[in-house]
């Protein structure tokens, strides 16, 4: 090998070096780290592939679709009053016979104080009430959700609610959407899960639908109640900036004291400052709150009732009976 090439093969090896030292103090840009998300963080979709359906300011910009809303982080003191109407096949038929599943009272005020509220009917009670169920989309200061069609439990134990199974849990989201929308011109974008129960499957078909699942973090308690300040002292003690409450607006013995609670609770929100919004209100004033159960389970147990005290029988005669030892007062 000559000399010539000697030097030019060094002149090369000096250059090579020279550029990766000056490369190593080169600062390159990190590129994105992306992580799968976790169970409770957001399904990662666009507000603006589904389009606002009620009152509230509309949502500008690319905004994740959560995957279960609880509440909503804001320093604002706003909160979500919604309301459950549901109906199973049995209420269905005592309809018909003349049972009037609405609490008047409660839905009269809400009307006559303009309170923004979401209101989640199952698509069986938009059939049994068509003319109502109109009459409730139509106001602008309602906002309409579902609730499945006949209300079974999306996952068990559910109180007392009755488990079906994945087909049947799909098939009572997509007749619910369509009876909902038959009955008031307004297809929902939000699902309730019925008694609040679901798992990681349940929820995958809400999503698959395209509906955004929203549940609570304040229960007022005023399912079976009759005691009016019971429920308002619970929702007080619990409310807090942001919070979804649930109540039902079912009347009868499902929910008698609505509407009593309600005329107390509202003006003592108020006095504490606060506004009620939409859930679609809610989620543009602040992030939503996600679960932190990473099994993504919400179950409700209802024990049973404690066994019955045995019962003591009567006896059938008293009196004094002569025996071995002398008279003996005994009962037979």
């Amino acid at each position: 090998m000559s000399n010539g090439v000697v030097r030019r093969g060094a002149i090369v090896a000096v250059i090579v070096l020279l550029l990766s030292g000056a490369f190593s103090y080169i600062r390159l840009p990190h590129a994105p780290v992306i992580t799968a998300p976790t169970a409770a963080h957001a399904a990662q979709m666009d507000l603006r592939d589904h389009p606002r359906r009620g009152p509230g300011p509309a949502v500008s910009g690319p905004t994740t679709i959560p995957r279960v809303v609880l509440g909503a982080a804001t320093n604002s003191k706003v909160v979500a009053l919604t309301f459950d109407l549901d109906m199973d096949a049995e209420m269905a038929t005592a309809a018909r016979g003349g049972a009037v599943w609405i609490n008047r009272d409660a839905l009269t005020f809400l009307e006559s104080r303009k309170l923004h509220a979401t209101l989640f009917m199952t698509g069986m009670w938009a059939e049994v009430y068509p003319a109502l169920a109109r009459e409730i989309a139509n106001n602008p200061n309602f906002e309409i959700g579902d609730q499945s069609y006949s209300h079974p439990a999306f996952h068990t134990p559910c109180y007392l609610l009755g488990g079906v199974s994945r087909a049947e849990q799909a098939r009572q989201i997509q007749l619910a959407q369509k009876a909902i929308e038959r009955s008031t011109g307004v297809l929902p974008k939000y699902f309730r899960f019925p008694g609040g129960c679901y798992d990681r499957p349940a929820l995958d078909l809400v999503h698959a639908a395209g509906l955004i699942p929203v549940q609570w973090n304040v229960n007022s308690i005023d399912a079976f109640n009759s005691y009016p300040q019971q429920i308002v002292s619970t929702v007080l003690s619990e409310v807090k900036p942001g919070s979804i409450v649930v109540m039902h607006l079912n009347g009868g013995s499902n929910a008698p004291s609505t509407g009593l609670a309600l005329r107390l609770l509202i003006p003592e929100l108020e006095k504490r400052g606060y506004q009620f919004l939409t859930v679609s209100e809610l989620l543009a004033a602040g992030t939503s709150i996600q679960p932190i159960d990473p099994r993504e389970v919400s179950e409700f147990y209802q024990p049973p009732p404690p066994p019955a005290l045995p019962v003591k029988s009567t006896p059938r005669w008293c009196g004094w009976v002569i025996g071995l030892h002398g008279r003996v007062w005994v009962c037979r």
